[in-house]
C-alpha cells in the first residue's frame, strides 16, 4: 500500500493529492469561491475546500481568483498603450512579471507574462537589439517627464518674482508721490504771499473796489461784526490791514500743512 493510500485511510492532512479535481473551472466552483472570498476574505486558501466544500486545493483557488474573479481585473485586451510599458519594464526588469504588474493595475503577472510569451518572445530572439532600444525609450521617457517638472517649477517661480517686483514697484511709486507732496507743502510754507498779487488777482474777478476790499475784509474778519462803512473806510480798512492779510494767510497755510502732515503720515 502506498504512503498516499494509507494518508488517506488515516486521516493525514485531510485530503491527499489524489481526491483534488484538476482542469477547467465550472461556474458553480466560481461562485463557491467568491463567496467564500466574501466571507472570509483573501489569504486563507488552504482552507477553502473545508469550509466551501470545493475539491480544489490551495494553490489551484488562489489562482483562479487572482487571475480571474477579482472584481478589480480589467476585461479585454491589452491596450497599445499597455503594451508599451510591458515592453518599456520588461527591457528593465526582465521576466520579473509580478512586478511589471504593479504598474498595470487590473492585469496579472500570469496574464502579461501570457501576452509577452504570445506577441515578443519570437521577436526578441530575432532581433536582440530591441532591449537595447526599449531601454532607450524609457530613459527618454524619464527625461521627458523630468524637464515637464522643472518647467512647471521654473514657471511658477517667475509668476511669484512678477507678483512680488509689482508690489515693490506700487509700493515705491506711493512713497515716492508721498514725499513730493511733502516737498511741495514745504516749499509752500517757507513762500511769503506777494499781496499785490493777490489784489490784482481779485481786481480782474471783482472790478469795483469797494466790493474787492469789503471781501478781503470779510474774508479776514469773519467772526467779527462789522457795521455798515463807506467806501472811504472800507478802502482805509483794507490797506491798514495788509498785515492782517499776510498773517491769516500765514496761519490758513500752516493749519492745511498740519493737516494735509495728518492725512499722508502713515504713508511715509
Amino acid at each position: 500500500m502506498s504512503w498516499g493510500v494509507m494518508a488517506g485511510h488515516l486521516g493525514w492532512g485531510g485530503l491527499i493529492e489524489e481526491g483534488w479535481r484538476k482542469g477547467p473551472w465550472t461556474a458553480e466552483e466560481d461562485r463557491l469561491l467568491i463567496e467564500y472570498v466574501r466571507m472570509h476574505g483573501e489569504g486563507r486558501w488552504n482552507s477553502v475546500a473545508r469550509l466551501a466544500g470545493l475539491k480544489r486545493n490551495g494553490k489551484s483557488c488562489r489562482l483562479r481568483w487572482v487571475n480571474y474573479l477579482r472584481p478589480d481585473l480589467k476585461r479585454g485586451q491589452i491596450t497599445p498603450h499597455e503594451e508599451s510599458i510591458i515592453l518599456e519594464l520588461h527591457a528593465r526588469w526582465g521576466n520579473r512579471w509580478s512586478t511589471i504588474a504593479r504598474s498595470l493595475p487590473g492585469r496579472t503577472d500570469n496574464e502579461i507574462k501570457n501576452y509577452w510569451r504570445t506577441h515578443f518572445k519570437k521577436k526578441a530572439k530575432v532581433s536582440p537589439e530591441n532591449s537595447e532600444k526599449a531601454r532607450n525609450r524609457l530613459l527618454k521617457r524619464q527625461q521627458f517627464q523630468q524637464q515637464q517638472q522643472q518647467q512647471q517649477q521654473q514657471q511658477q517661480l517667475q509668476q511669484q518674482q512678477q507678483s512680488q517686483q509689482q508690489q515693490l514697484q506700487l509700493l515705491q511709486l506711493n512713497q515716492l508721490d508721498m514725499k513730493k507732496i511733502m516737498s511741495l507743502l514745504d516749499e509752500s510754507e517757507n513762500k511769503v504771499p506777494y499781496v499785490p498779487q493777490i489784489r490784482q488777482d481779485m481786481a480782474t474777478i471783482y472790478p469795483n473796489p469797494a466790493e474787492e476790499h469789503g471781501l478781503l475784509y470779510n474774508m479776514f474778519n469773519a467772526n467779527a461784526s462789522v457795521p455798515e462803512a463807506s467806501n472811504d473806510e472800507i478802502l482805509w480798512d483794507g490797506l491798514w490791514n495788509l498785515d492782517d492779510v499776510h498773517g491769516n494767510f500765514s496761519a490758513a497755510c500752516a493749519s492745511g500743512k498740519a493737516g494735509m502732515h495728518n492725512l499722508i503720515a502713515p504713508f511715509c
